[in-house]
């Protein structure tokens, strides 16, 4: 968009107001070089503004022709990206100029600059070239490129943009792909790819006793007496399925900026989605407040690797609550075959009728497991005791409605576990040892 009006800058404002200053002063004390002085500044200034305001006039995005180079559009946090962009002078005038490609406050420059000073010829092109490494995941948009004529003396300058933006994934510290290759507990090797799960396989497992919803087809009335009732449990070979399920509400900020409990949230929930892969599972995700914010579908292999690196560099906070019991709800809607549900969460949110989700759930053959941070553990100890006693006074509330709610969780069977921020990683990757694993986790 064009500047229709010069803009003076400070250097031409306080020509212009000194000026005025200087010849009232003159004509109160009546010196004659107060009163020329004055004169000739304020002519030299006015001249020098209706020259620029001539040589520029009609300034705006239509003077130019620009294109983003082959750019980086997807960048690791704290790896390298590139930007380039050429820029053309089509008008007819010359003029100084200050070009500058804004971008993020988290991405940091390392090579060349976003911002260059020179004096424009028309049909001169001008490249601008940047590397920049980002210190926060997510979604950016760098641009558009501000451009800034300057009249020759600093006394004004006109801006446009040009609309010229580029947006850039910022993903995890560690990919998917990546992921697979991160030590797994245990020793079990990424090529054991299938297990065993009770299932209706043909091949004989286990008895147990008859519950009201078992098929009357698997009663073993051989084994069964007038009191008890058993019924034959079997085992088919199958790939496991794995949904990553992320709370992304309001209360995964929680937690020293880079390592906020949704950024640790991500961080495991890579690594369980890394070893899945790397098994052939099939790995879904979902991210959920109190409705879903996104659902990726069964992925497997390095083309599922790579839609789940993304989706991951896509989470963001949602200024809203997560709700456990919908979030369950809508996975029991979403999930076809039996699967092993992995949840990332803070459990400080209201959890609504969790018992009866987390029933249905059973009833269709998933189950539950949920990584909590240790809330105690997201600061760094305070050296002095009256600020370490501030911050467990007022910590004390949330680290109780956590207790209360895996106590909650825990008292329906559902395995939680509480790791110290350090530690993510390791123990998403036993979380998912336990997916692999005949008895149940915990």
């Amino acid at each position: 968009m064009a500047s229709s009006r010069v803009v003076l800058t400070p250097v031409g404002a306080s020509a212009i107001v000194g000026s005025l200053a200087t010849l009232l002063l003159g004509f109160v004390t009546l010196n004659l070089l107060l009163l020329v002085l004055p004169v000739l500044v304020l002519g030299v200034v006015c001249v020098e503004l209706l020259a620029f305001d001539r040589s520029t006039r009609g300034f705006g995005p239509e003077r130019f022709r620009w294109k983003r180079l082959e750019n980086s559009s997807e960048v690791g946090i704290d790896a390298v990206g590139s930007m380039a962009l050429d820029i053309e002078l089509a008008g007819p005038r010359s003029f100084y100029a200050e070009v500058f490609d804004p971008q993020p406050e988290s991405f940091e420059v390392v090579g060349g600059a976003p911002r260059l000073v020179t004096y424009w010829r028309p049909g001169t092109p001008t490249r601008l070239a940047y590397v920049y490494r980002p210190r926060e995941r997510g979604r950016f948009r760098v641009g558009p490129t501000m451009v800034v004529a300057h009249d020759p003396f600093g006394f004004a300058f006109r801006m446009t943009m040009l609309e010229n933006r580029w947006e850039v994934l910022v993903t995890p510290a560690i990919s998917v792909e990546e992921a697979m290759d991160f030590p797994l507990v245990g020793g079990r090797a990424p090529a054991e790819a299938y297990r065993r799960r009770v299932g209706p396989g043909s091949e004989f497992r286990s008895l147990r006793e008859y519950e009201e919803s078992d098929d009357a087809r698997k009663i073993a009335w051989r084994k069964s007496g007038i009191d008890k009732l058993y019924v034959r449990q079997h085992e088919e070979e199958a790939h496991p399925e794995v949904l990553v399920m992320i709370d992304c509400g309001r209360d995964m900020r929680l937690g020293e900026p880079g390592s906020e409990c949704l950024e640790l949230a991500v961080d495991g929930g890579t690594v369980v989605a890394g070893q899945a892969i790397g098994r052939s599972d099939r790995v879904s995700l979902m991210v959920h407040a109190d409705q879903v914010v996104e659902f990726v579908p069964p992925q497997r292999g390095p083309p599922g690797a790579d839609a789940l690196t993304e989706a991951f560099g896509r989470i963001g906070l949602v200024p809203r609550p997560f709700d456990l019991a919908r979030a369950l709800e809508t996975a029991t809607e979403k999930l076809g075959v039996p699967t092993t549900i992995v949840l990332f969460s803070t459990l400080l949110s209201p959890f609504g009728a969790v018992e009866a989700a987390v029933s249905r759930l059973r009833d269709r053959g998933h189950r539950l497991i949920v990584l909590c941070p240790e809330v105690a553990a997201l600061f760094p100890a305070e050296p002095d005791p009256l600020a370490a006693a501030a911050m467990l006074f007022a910590s004390e509330p949330d680290v109780r409605s956590i207790d209360r709610a895996v106590d909650r969780l825990r008292a329906q069977g559902v395995p939680v576990v509480r790791y110290p921020p350090t530690e993510v990683r390791e123990f998403a990757s036993e979380a998912h040892a336990w997916l692999h694993a005949q008895e149940s986790p915990l």
